[in-house]
């Protein structure tokens, strides 16, 4: 801000003086024509031609403020725009924030509630969603939320995105989500770069496959066999 008053206190110094050189140059010589004889005229044009270079000095000094001026007020507009850029940005990035807080929100009050998780159309025809559907959803977009804002970079969001499909779950929820998302967001380029980057991590990845139902019950059969063969 301080620059900013010094940038302008220079600027109008800068013209008021350019424009008061001009003045003068008009006035004096008008004022002196007026109460001058003709051997006073004539010897003042001798002195005139004398000096007439310093009359060029100050008419080059009044034309380097004016440029000056005029310098300076454009850098003044630059700088306006740049930060007319910058706080449209940030209202920009601080609604899409918002939004998606609203949207968290709303997957909340779709995990807690299987009623309202209803409303929400099926990732998969035919396929149920669960809880853990919506929660991983929520996982993701805190992880797009965290880039975007610059809370964390691009080589920390693959590192993360790598570390979640590790998860069974994650690797399954996307794998039924990824189409539909892909249909929903196209044409968005922050969205489009997001689900390519999740895409990357998918692909690269190779969880272990959740167990069926007849395994984990032939394991806890084996456990409690083994548990009661140790009582013994």
């Amino acid at each position: 801000m301080n620059r900013r008053v010094l940038r302008t206190a220079l600027t109008a110094a800068a013209l008021f003086g350019g424009i008061a050189l001009v003045a003068a140059s008009l006035v004096i010589p008008a004022l002196l024509l007026l109460q001058a004889d003709d051997r006073t005229l004539d010897r003042w044009s001798q002195i005139g031609q004398a000096v007439s270079p310093v009359g060029v000095f100050f008419s080059g000094i009044a034309f380097i403020g004016i440029t000056l001026t005029l310098f300076l007020q454009r850098r003044e507009l630059h700088n306006q725009r740049e930060e007319l850029t910058i706080a449209r940005e940030e209202q920009q990035r601080s609604s899409e924030i918002a939004l998606r807080q609203l949207h968290t929100d709303l997957i909340k009050m779709a995990i807690d509630d299987p009623e309202l998780r209803e409303v929400w159309p099926q990732l998969v025809p035919g396929v149920e969603e669960t809880k853990k559907d919506h929660y991983c959803n929520l996982i993701l977009n805190l992880q797009k939320v965290a880039y975007e804002t610059g809370t964390i970079e691009l080589e920390e969001l693959r590192g993360a995105l790598a570390y979640l499909m590790s998860s069974p779950d994650m690797y399954l929820f996307w794998e039924k989500a990824r189409t539909a998302r892909a249909n929903v967001t196209s044409g968005d380029e922050a969205e489009d770069f997001f689900t390519t980057e999740i895409d990357r991590a998918f692909t690269a990845a190779s969880p272990q496959p959740p167990q069926s139902l007849m395994r984990l019950l032939r394991r806890a059969v084996a456990q409690w066999r083994a548990g009661r063969h140790g009582r013994r």
